[in-house]
């Protein structure tokens, strides 16, 4: 898919690589198709999600992209009325980045972004308040008593503590087990994609077809550099997600910028 913005056209099924070769490591090339995918298997996870993000803010329905995020981030969505849609672990783990930018704002003493982030911070815990799901603990939003009563919102109890939500693959990566790359929801439903990327990277990252090993390396689904021999896929992903969600309903210019320059 190629949108046209304010500033001309934005492609957005690339990524970017640099070279490894050569005195100039600040050369960058665009890549597409096959090409990409031998540097990031998971390319064809970032450019169905980059098109579910522009449809969706063009349609004003969040509906299809949140279907996909459940598949991939199963921890952090609820299905409600038929409809998947983001949890409390979900908003939890937005409120702890828009708690940390306000910090940030203070030092900074510029009042008016303090200002914009106290109502940014305000708008997800009212998301948080009126989301399905369990009650998770969240730093500084729900870490003692009186913290939950100046927010206006539940503490975490026992059900949360003793869940499979209370661990760091949730918080960090919004599903309940690791896996390999290959394992990705998009194989599941596209075997045929599934082989096809496999055979490009056979040799250069583990497949389904390798001896298992213990640990199981992941990748990244952001542009990443040619030299970079293992990724952390969903870590990745969620800085690059806390950049283009303020809100769940980001302005359509806004998105179309941030992509023009990822």
């Amino acid at each position: 898919m190629i949108i046209e913005n304010g500033n001309g056209l934005m492609p957005n099924n690339r990524m970017y690589v640099r070279s490894n070769t050569g005195g100039d490591t600040n050369s960058w090339k665009m890549i597409f198709g096959d090409e990409a995918r031998k540097v990031n298997p998971l390319f064809d996870v970032n450019v169905s999600r980059n098109n579910l993000i522009l449809e969706s803010i063009q349609s004003n329905d969040w509906s299809k992209y949140n279907e996909f995020e459940a598949k991939q981030h199963p921890a952090w969505y609820e299905e409600v009325d038929e409809k998947q849609v983001p949890n409390k672990i979900y908003y939890g783990n937005l409120i702890e980045s828009k708690l940390k930018a306000l910090q940030e704002a203070k030092m900074s003493g510029d009042q008016s972004v303090v200002k914009s982030w106290e109502n940014n911070l305000q708008e997800a815990i009212k998301d948080f308040k009126n989301a399905p799901g369990i009650v998770p603990y969240v730093i500084g939003l729900n870490s003692n008593a009186d913290l939950a009563a100046t927010y206006g919102v539940e503490e975490p109890d026992g059900s949360y503590f003793n869940s499979p939500y209370n661990s760091a693959l949730v918080n960090s990566q919004g599903k309940f087990e690791d896996n390999m790359w290959y394992d990705n929801p998009i194989f599941k439903e596209d075997t045929e994609l599934k082989t096809h990327v496999e055979n490009l990277v056979e040799g250069t990252f583990p497949t389904s077809k390798d001896p298992k090993e213990p640990a199981k390396p992941t990748v990244n689904t952001t542009d990443t550099d040619t030299d970079t021999s293992s990724f952390d896929i969903q870590a990745a992903f969620l800085r690059k997600l806390t950049n283009i969600q303020q809100a769940i309903k980001p302005n359509i210019q806004d998105v179309m910028d941030k992509y023009k320059y990822a």
